[in-house]
């Protein structure tokens, strides 16, 4: 592909010139430093005259042709039929003829009209910009998107440039900022999307432990849980085993794991499938709550059909237990109220958790069903569903840390 041409080539110690620069020396043009010239096209090409024409004219008696046709020209003497075997490839034609490639080369001498190439640390320079631009936005955690539109521009407009350049017969190279740039941002979004797609892995095997997975792809898809915490209207439970110390004095200890194991297994199924949120193990009682960390508007509804669900799965365990079951039993404490819900722990050890004064009160009330019934709720939960369940007044309590004495409910069933 010929886009330069020699003016000099170098032969036992002599500096041959070639034909155009030959010409252009001796016409008096400048000559520019350098063994070759970048060629400058015109897709217009230059005048071609037939010598068959001329020499038709030449002949005549009187010629048709201007005299001066010729006159203060530069006139080249070529060929441009195939089987002369003067066409070469070049930017405009891969069959360009060798005459019209002399022309360009001495139009481009006379006119000082050739092509400058910008100097090779100017597209190093533009790359290493567009480069150091895409890693700052990354490293500052700007959205993929926005960074892919911002690249995107930057380079179109490097392309621009470089078309505008050559129409000021500047070459200035964009391929390699271009390569270089699209190059690192592909890159970089790949590492952004693996480290997103680590942190989605992480989020669900760590959710997975206290939520439904089904709750946990739905949490995800809104965009996963807020770093700080947050207050919220939530409905606590809390249940405990009695009769526990018991159990752990009759059996060995791989025993009372196995069955505090199975037991376990069964409530936590029974928590998720209302859609509440595992919050911890505490010795034989079970902590969740419902409303966090996704929005539930009937969360204190749903609470307490999971106790009265757990209840019922509570007599289908002990029968498996046959004669342990008879003093196996459990009592459940319900509150709803503002606490706070978050991610809370050191560095070393952190748990998705909610703290505050619904979380006391419904320990507290956990406590107070010995004697009583297996599920006490609050009188806050029984107004937030009271429209789904019939309850039975079960009386007015003294609770640790309140003045005033707290009304309990145990909830009898669903309204029909």
């Amino acid at each position: 592909m010929i886009r330069r041409y020699y003016l000099y080539i170098p032969a036992y110690g002599w500096n041959i010139p070639s034909l155009p620069a030959r010409v252009a020396n001796d016409l008096g043009y400048r000559i520019p430093e350098g063994q070759s010239i970048l060629l400058s096209w015109s897709s217009h090409g230059h005048a071609h005259v037939y010598y068959s024409d001329l020499y038709e004219d030449f002949n005549r008696e009187h010629a048709q042709r201007d005299p001066t046709e010729f006159r203060d020209k530069i006139v080249i003497v070529g060929s441009a039929a195939t089987g002369m075997f003067d066409l070469k490839p070049t930017p405009l034609s891969e069959n360009y003829p060798g005459a019209e490639i002399l022309a360009t080369a001495l139009d481009n001498l006379k006119n000082q009209t050739w092509m400058r190439v910008a100097p090779q640390w100017v597209p190093l320079l533009i790359a290493l910009l567009v480069m150091a631009a895409i890693y700052l936005a990354f490293s500052r955690g700007a959205h993929t998107f926005e960074v892919g539109l911002a690249t995107l521009g930057v380079l179109v407009l490097l392309l621009a440039a470089s078309y505008v350049a050559i129409t000021q017969r500047l070459v200035l190279p964009a391929l390699m900022p271009v390569v270089f740039g699209a190059t690192l941002y592909f890159a970089c979004a790949l590492h952004e999307y693996l480290k997103e797609r680590r942190a989605r892995l992480r989020a669900v095997d760590y959710f997975s432990r206290f939520v439904n997975p089904h709750v946990v792809k739905d949490l995800l898809a809104h965009g996963g849980l807020s770093k700080e915490g947050e207050s919220r209207d939530i409905t606590v439970l809390f249940s405990d085993i009695r009769g526990f110390t018991t159990l752990s004095e009759t059996r060995t200890p791989v025993e009372v794991v196995s069955i505090l194991n199975r037991y376990f297994g069964r409530q936590v199924e029974v928590i998720f499938r209302y859609g509440g949120c595992l919050d911890k193990f505490i010795g034989d009682a079970i902590m969740a709550f419902w409303g966090a960390p996704l929005d539930d508007a009937d969360h204190a509804k749903h609470a307490v059909m999971a106790a009265l669900e757990m209840a019922k799965a509570l007599e289908q365990f002990k029968l498996e237990l046959g004669e342990l079951g008879a003093s196996f039993d459990i009592g459940i404490g319900i509150h709803s109220g503002p606490a706070v819900v978050g991610i809370i722990g050191s560095e070393n050890k952190r748990e998705y958790t909610a703290i505050g004064d619904t979380v006391n009160l419904a320990s507290r009330i956990e406590g107070l069903t010995k004697g009583v019934a297996r599920l006490l709720v609050s009188e806050d939960t029984m107004r937030a569903c009271a429209a789904a369940f019939d309850f039975v007044d079960r009386g007015s309590y003294k609770v640790k840390g309140r003045e005033k004495e707290v009304r309990l409910y145990e909830p009898s069933g669903k309204k029909t």
